[in-house]
């Protein structure tokens, strides 16, 4: 090899690199809009928090940290209602958290088809918790906001299933089973 051809596969290496480096992200700048949902059980304990932080070039980024949950893959996503209190049926039959109503769908799809799928918007991936009941997860989602708008989520709730979600319409809704968490998406409480 040349000089000159390793002083240009070097250069180009450093090309490369600088590229990888300034790749676009989605951009959170200080005064990002940031919301949260404090995640309650359904014997009302505390069991931790989402934060949701909007960001500048559109969609939101979300921050899912929860203890004291039972091990393995749980359906989680964002219901049309910001209520986590429970709801009675005719017969006298009370669900946890089902003032939340149904799986946010602002798009009117009527079909639950996961997090990447042209369904909910509200469908997030699998909750994954530890065998310690632990999860902590962070992720990106542009089909959500936080500012007004048909999309926006503030005033709404975040639902934690008791099952995985098959992000199918069989069984209805994915199958994820009964609601065993949520919480509220509203400001951020004062420290």
């Amino acid at each position: 090899m040349t000089m000159r051809m390793l002083k240009t596969a070097a250069f180009a290496a450093c090309a490369l690199l600088v590229a990888a480096v300034a790749a676009p992200r989605p951009a959170i700048s200080a005064q990002a809009p940031t919301f949260a949902a404090y995640i309650y059980d359904t014997t009302g304990k505390q069991i931790g928090q989402a934060i949701f932080v909007g960001i500048d070039t559109g969609g939101v980024q979300v921050r899912v940290d929860v203890s004291g949950l039972p091990p393995g893959k749980h359906g989680m996503h964002i219901h049309e209602v910001g209520s986590c209190n429970p709801l009675r049926n005719t017969a006298g039959v009370s669900t946890p958290f089902g003032a939340a109503g149904g799986h946010f769908d602002p798009q009117g799809s009527g079909h639950h088809l996961g997090p990447n799928g042209t369904g909910h918007a509200g469908d997030f991936a699998n909750l994954v918790v530890d065998n310690a009941g632990n999860a902590r997860t962070t992720f990106f989602t542009d089909r959500l906001s936080v500012s007004s708008g048909p999309t926006d989520i503030v005033g709404r709730s975040l639902m934690i299933h008791a099952a995985e979600d098959n992000y199918t319409d069989n069984p209805p809704l994915g199958g994820s089973g009964a609601r065993i968490a949520c919480g509220e998406i509203g400001p951020l409480r004062a420290m």
